[in-house]
């Protein structure tokens, strides 16, 4: 009995907690929850694009290539292709791209009909 006693005693202890500490804790502010646009107000230089527009310019004749038809295709590290088409090999190529701000680099592949000709990979930073 008197093991009982002094167990329940010591549960008793245990269930009060720790009891009087001085860190009082005042109210919390509150926060406000509004859904209207006119209450949310953002920096007057706050940016939401998502994409940036870059020009991207290359100069086939710069690769010496032998073959008649020459391919370009230009993507991002992610896969995600931007041009894929023919161009003229004595041109001059440039036309605008849009890339997501996350992306500092564009790689390219040039490319002939002629067997002979090697394939150029290339990256543009941005």
């Amino acid at each position: 009995m008197k093991y009982s006693f002094h167990f329940l005693a010591l549960l008793f202890l245990a269930g009060c907690g720790g009891g009087g500490g001085d860190s009082a804790s005042g109210p919390q502010p509150e926060q406000p929850t509004t859904t209207l646009l006119g209450d949310n107000n953002v920096p007057a230089d706050a940016r939401f694009q998502q994409f940036e527009n870059y020009l991207f310019e290359i100069n086939p004749s710069d690769y010496n290539f032998a073959g008649n038809r020459l391919y370009l295709k230009v993507y991002l590290s992610s896969g995600n292709v931007l041009f894929l088409g023919e161009i003229d090999k004595q041109t001059f190529f440039a036309f605008p791209i849009s890339v997501p701000l996350k992306d500092k680099v564009v790689r390219f592949d040039l490319f002939s009909d002629f067997s002979g000709d090697e394939a150029v990979t290339g990256e543009v930073t941005l």
